[in-house]
């Protein structure tokens, strides 16, 4: 299996953890609903059962961090440092390599901030019968995630077979069309691919390596080592809807942390398993999808890089620092900037001058749009079940979607890079949304006429 990278960059915030096992099947639930249930047995459940995976994938790391190995927190630590190294998570590119030759990385080196801001978000509950909020608003809280200010893209690991290399790389394009994780149809979890997977095969070239890396959510299979360092946890899963149970939990999994460590006699390019429904779904649950001819499998593979097994002790070190990219350049909204004056020349009156007349200039400002609207940028066009969006982005705001009102004809419908006059949607300023037309003025909650009639006439 060859080392690929490829990159991506959200265009939303998320509420699911960007991690290994659930963008594998993500992307299995991806095959079988474009390519159909027999591609996806045939070259992908089969095969990953019978511990020959086509693909395995590492989680979503932020910017270019990699997951600092476990093995270093076994290593000796003076006092002084164990508040650091407890509290450090993450390692960037270059000090991981150094890693991977036998360095230990120094106290300033190993990284807390993960480059991820996560904030609850308060939501309102919708009655069935009145379409509208309770007298209580109904307010429930969600956990939502963006990457913070100067983090660009997440970077997500991935050895694929030779023969399997194309169909990956048409899967995940496909998945940018769908979303990651829950609430995508509500617009959470969106993403695009940046470039191309590329292939890194300089983070395999480590000589004479005793020990493995994960990067990955996974869970070790019987025969996988067991001398190590691991951090474990829970996790909950759920099936996806496709099959219409009432039922959708999976049973409680034990999975590791990326950054286990394992000492090796050879490089492993990957560890874990496929795990089988029948250990993952209730009894009736199992009968009722073999009843149906279908097959479900959790997608708990981890992959792993070599290493040389850390000796010696931790140092501290000066802290280094990471070359933030700068975020794309927004658009200056022409009725927001300075705008320079022209210049026209227009017939002068007679003036009583012992000269030639001169020209006096006029200053002419340009028009300003309504106090409702705002200029956005297109930056890219989507076609979503028929019908026409458009990722647009505002001065001084994040993307958003232009996906609501009456769109022009389609003849008249912009271009990428047009700027364009339009209304917002919303005053989420994390998630944008913008409507060709005007907002129609909404009712209030009684009526035009205030309190509803007590009875019926």
């Amino acid at each position: 299996m060859n080392l690929y990278r490829f990159r991506l960059i959200p265009e939303s915030p998320w509420r699911t953890p960007w991690q290994a096992d659930t963008l594998g099947g993500l992307l299995c639930w991806t095959c079988a609903r474009t390519e159909g249930d027999d591609v996806l047995r045939q070259q992908l459940i089969e095969p990953a059962l019978a511990g020959r995976p086509p693909f395995v994938l590492s989680d979503a790391f932020p910017g270019d961090r990699l997951p600092l190995p476990a093995a270093v927190r076994a290593l000796d630590v003076p006092a002084e440092l164990r508040k650091p190294l407890k509290r450090a998570r993450w390692l960037l590119s270059e000090s991981f390599r150094q890693l991977q030759a036998g360095a230990v990385p120094g106290t300033g080196e190993m990284l807390r901030d993960a480059g991820v801001l996560d904030y609850t978000q308060l939501r309102n509950t919708i009655g069935r019968a009145s379409n509208t909020t309770n007298d209580g608003g109904g307010l429930f809280p969600t956990e939502e995630s963006v990457l913070k200010k100067g983090m660009r893209h997440l970077t997500v690991y991935a050895r694929i077979v030779p023969e399997f290399r194309e169909n990956f790389e048409r899967l995940v394009r496909e998945l940018t069309q769908w979303g990651f994780g829950s609430d995508r149809s509500a617009g959470k979890g969106q993403f695009r691919l940046d470039g191309d997977i590329e292939p890194i095969p300089d983070l395999d070239e480590v000589a004479d390596a005793d020990g493995c890396v994960s990067l990955s959510t996974f869970q070790p299979a019987g025969d996988d080592p067991t001398d190590g360092a691991w951090e474990a946890f829970t996790k909950y899963g759920k099936l996806g809807p496709d099959f219409g149970l009432e039922n959708v939990f999976k049973k409680p999994l034990i999975l590791l942390r990326p950054g286990a460590s394992f000492r090796v006699p050879a490089p492993r390019g990957w560890l874990g398993r496929a795990i089988p429904m029948h250990d993952l779904l209730a009894h009736d649950v199992v009968c009722h999808l073999q009843g149906i001819g279908a097959n479900v499998i959790h997608w708990a593979f981890g992959l792993c890089l070599p290493v040389h097994w850390p000796r010696g002790e931790v140092r501290p070190s000066d802290p280094v620092s990471e070359l933030a990219i700068p975020d794309d350049p927004p658009p200056v909204p022409l009725a927001l900037a300075e705008p320079a004056p022209t210049l026209v020349l227009t017939e002068p009156a007679p003036l009583q001058t012992l000269g030639p007349a001169a020209q006096v200039p006029e200053i002419v400002q340009p028009a300003r749009l309504a106090p409702e609207q705002v200029f956005v940028k297109v930056l890219e066009r989507r076609e979503i079940g028929g019908k026409v969006q458009y990722l647009v982005q505002e001065k001084g705001k994040p993307r958003g979607v232009l996906a609501y009102g009456i769109p022009p004809p389609p003849d008249k419908l912009p271009q990428d890079g047009d700027e364009i006059a339009v209304y917002r949607n919303n005053q989420d300023p994390r998630n944008p949304q913008y409507r060709w037309d005007r907002p129609q003025a909404s009712q209030s909650k009684h009526g035009l006429g205030g309190r509803r009639p007590r009875h019926r006439m």
